[in-house]
């Protein structure tokens, strides 16, 4: 069995469709605890960089948009204080809590989306679409650490030849926006050499063509199925009236037994999906290296 990171680029690409979508356009609280958590699961058992930094980051913003929202909306019955004449009411911090913890959701699906969908893939999905879009895709995701480590050149350079002056605001800006205008110049005269080396290679010669290294497996097509099921056993439950709610004016949630129980499960299997086949390699590794 392999890992969801280890399998075809589609797979990820349909992963990433079906739990994202659901998790912003159904809002029903049960199912939006269950993104935040599997989302938290899949990030912080992913390799991302700077996971305290973004941690902190998305916690703040939690606790803001979960202040701000009953001072901003006014609406419900609960009336909590009054603030300059104003209610703060009981259902409009529960809607904060509930759009807050929506966002910061999304916002950890999308940065393991940053981690796990790698330029190598992005490639491959885009090469399906375009392959002249593939082909600017690979440039564009080459040049921008190129156009970062020419900065940091071109500054050492400016610095050594004592050009580069930042005793105040004023003449910082003028050493960077000179610092600037060469590096454009070398860009725009890379984007020519590279023009000219294309052309001389025959790229306008004739239809492109992509090679592509990975092939969807008989694993890939059964996890392709098993996410479509579950994503449409969710979608249904709320299209055939499950999983009601409201805020206003009282807060009202309602619980429909074997429908919202069946499309909750089935959610929460998409949704820890990523993290139960990791689970099952790591057990299946470690079973394997007691035998020998």
């Amino acid at each position: 069995m392999k890992t969801l990171e280890s399998s075809n680029p589609i797979v990820l690409f349909f992963f990433f469709l079906y739990v994202t979508a659901l998790s912003m356009f159904i809002s029903f609280p049960f199912l939006i605890i269950i993104s935040l958590f599997g989302a938290m699961a899949y990030y912080y058992s992913s390799p991302a960089p700077k996971k305290g930094s973004f941690t902190v980051f998305v916690w703040v913003l939690f606790l803001v948009l979960s202040a701000a929202n009953p001072l901003i909306s006014h609406k419900g019955e609960t009336i909590l204080l009054f603030i300059n004449n104003r209610p703060i009411t009981l259902e409009s911090f529960y809607f904060g809590l509930n759009s807050s913890a929506m966002i910061v959701s999304a916002l950890y699906w999308f940065r393991t989306l940053t981690v796990v969908l790698t330029s190598d893939k992005l490639i491959y999905l885009t090469s399906f679409l375009s392959k002249n879009l593939s082909l600017i895709i690979s440039m564009s995701v080459r040049f921008v650490p190129m156009f970062g480590r020419q900065r940091k050149k071109i500054k050492e350079t400016q610095l050594a030849m004592g050009l580069y002056n930042d005793d105040s605001i004023v003449d910082d800006i003028r050493s960077n926006i000179r610092v600037f205008s060469i590096l454009i110049t070398w860009a725009l005269e890379n984007g020519i050499t590279a023009a000219d080396s294309m052309e001389a290679r025959g790229f306008s010669l004739g239809k492109r063509s992509c090679m592509r290294q990975k092939r969807i497996d008989i694993f890939d097509i059964m996890l392709i199925i098993l996410m479509s099921a579950l994503f449409g056993i969710t979608l249904a439950g709320r299209l055939f009236g499950g999983m009601s709610h409201s805020f206003y004016p009282r807060l009202s949630i309602s619980f429909n037994g074997i429908k919202d129980t069946a499309a909750l499960l089935s959610f929460a299997l998409l949704a820890f999906l990523p993290v139960i086949l990791k689970a099952e390699v790591s057990l299946r590794w470690h079973l394997l290296k007691q035998r020998v």
